[in-house]
């Protein structure tokens, strides 16, 4: 297959991925038996605008989906040029884990703060948001590793 499809793919599976690890917060949190689910950083103001309940809760899961499909989209890019600058090995777990690591530096001191307005990893939102991301960014890259085993004969050649 061509790079254009590699890239389509990673991104549609790395928002496969989060909204699927976002499912339960999407099930309790509709259901108004739990609210503040890990996984999903609240943002409780945007631009000076304070947000209601319902709007945390999707400004949240966009932030979430937006990150998952970048860390998809990111990846497979970066693993096509070969710019894994430190294991030169992609699509293997190691590689998929730093990157992850990676990423989740960039949200959590640029996107979170520059983007999302809440702070250098979101302390303006919470003290366990940098475990939130970290959680969501590793357990992306640990269930694309997984999924990448099943399309590789196909998609995905380096």
């Amino acid at each position: 297959m061509d790079f254009q499809t590699d890239l389509f793919l990673g991104t549609a599976l790395g928002t496969i991925i989060a909204f699927l690890l976002a499912l339960p917060a999407v099930l309790l949190e509709t259901s108004r038996r739990m609210q503040n689910m890990p996984l999903l950083i609240d943002v409780h103001a945007w631009r000076g605008k304070k947000l209601t309940e319902g709007e945390v809760f999707a400004v949240g899961l966009l932030i979430h989906l937006v990150i998952g499909a970048l860390y998809g989209l990111l990846y497979t890019l970066f693993a096509a040029n070969d710019w894994l600058f430190i294991t030169h090995d992609p699509f293997s777990l190691k590689s998929l884990l730093i990157f992850a690591f990676f990423g989740w530096l960039v949200v959590n001191i640029i996107i979170l703060p520059l983007i999302v307005g809440v702070g250098v990893f979101g302390r303006k939102e919470g003290k366990e948001v940098w475990i939130d991301s970290f959680l969501a960014l590793f357990l992306e890259g640990l269930i694309l590793w997984v999924v990448i085993q099943f399309y590789q004969p196909f998609f995905f050649m380096v």
